[in-house]
């Protein structure tokens, strides 16, 4: 067998990633099973396309070979936006995707990898991060031998009102006088209140991973907030309980890139209750208003939540969201 070789390739190069696409069995956006093949390649390369331009990210894409034929590859590229709110530098392999069916699938992942880790330290990253799907258990064993740790998992609920109408969702308990609206601008200061009670304990990879700075998941949640009244999102949604705001829901449209290749979805990306009203029916009825408000804008919308979320769990269930994928999240801290 020929020798693996991996080069660090230029955007007038991605025909060759291209045309190994279709040889890849775990692809990006798994989670929307109505997308076709040729969709999601279409999306897929054109993202990597975008990656590669984005000079503020010092990306680089490294293509492994065995003679001229291509068994895998990896985009990486740095974060601003986390390393400018955590305060230390972050990077992520945004692809990392092999041919499997290939004998050299194995090495093919731990090459690329050694060098996509080799590259990022040398551009001053100080913390790597991946996203791997589960069942991609090949990649999951050559992250975590070069020292990548698990963090957390996100699972990924789908609801499609081509397949149930939202008028077929039971109707949750709610708390008297509660009453949800869109946000504004003004409400900012009450949403960044409840972002810091609600996420002070919370368990995703900001706060599982003990190298972060103590304030990462705090600063990280409170942004997150203020950034989706600054463009970000689409829509903020809060509920009020005799004018207090008692949670919000931020909801935004599918990517520019994403609607060019019709995948019509809506995510839930965050959602966050004051503690005093947790348990009190105030998510659910948020969550239901806000489909309410929202169905005629897609027919398929998405929430990520952490897998040991299990109430969020319960409640999709209930109003009628199917799981559709997860994804682990791992880092690597390549400073002492």
């Amino acid at each position: 067998m020929s020798e693996l070789s991996i080069t660090k390739i230029d955007p007038a190069e991605i025909g060759i990633v291209r045309d190994a696409l279709p040889r890849f069995r775990f692809t990006p956006l798994s989670h929307l099973p109505y997308l076709k093949r040729t969709q999601i390649e279409g999306y897929w390369i054109d993202e990597i396309t975008e990656v590669m331009a984005d000079t503020k990210t010092n990306s680089a894409t490294f293509v492994s070979r065995i003679s001229e034929r291509v068994v895998g590859f990896a985009v990486y590229a740095e974060s601003p936006w986390d390393s400018r709110v955590i305060g230390q530098r972050i990077g992520t392999l945004k692809h990392l995707a092999v041919d499997f069916e290939n004998s050299a699938g194995g090495k093919a992942v731990e090459a690329l990898v050694n060098q996509s880790v080799e590259h990022a330290a040398k551009c001053g990253v100080e913390c790597l991060t991946a996203k791997v799907y589960p069942r991609d258990t090949v990649t999951i064993h050559a992250l975590e031998r070069n020292g990548f740790l698990l963090m957390d998992t996100l699972v990924y609920h789908l609801f499609d009102f081509s397949y149930m109408s939202f008028d077929q969702v039971i109707y949750p308990r709610r708390p008297g006088g509660l009453s949800t609206r869109l946000g504004e601008p003004a409400d900012l200061p009450e949403i960044l209140e409840i972002a810091e009670r609600a996420f002070k304990n919370h368990f995703g990879r900001y706060n599982a991973d003990s190298r972060m700075p103590p304030s990462a998941a705090r600063d990280v949640y409170r942004e997150w907030a203020r950034s989706s009244f600054s463009g970000w999102a689409d829509w903020v949604i809060v509920s009020e309980v005799r004018g207090k705001i008692v949670g919000y829901a931020v909801w935004k449209k599918g990517s520019a890139l994403e609607a060019k290749h019709g995948f019509d979805i809506i995510y839930y990306n965050l959602g966050a209750i004051h503690p005093h009203f947790a348990g009190r029916g105030v998510f659910a009825a948020l969550s239901y208003d806000s489909m309410q408000m929202l169905r005629d804008y897609a027919n398929h919308l998405v929430a990520p939540t952490h897998v040991t979320h299990s109430a969020v769990h319960r409640l999709g269930f209930e109003f009628g969201w199917q799981i559709s994928g997860a994804r682990h999240s791992f880092h690597k801290w390549l400073t002492p």
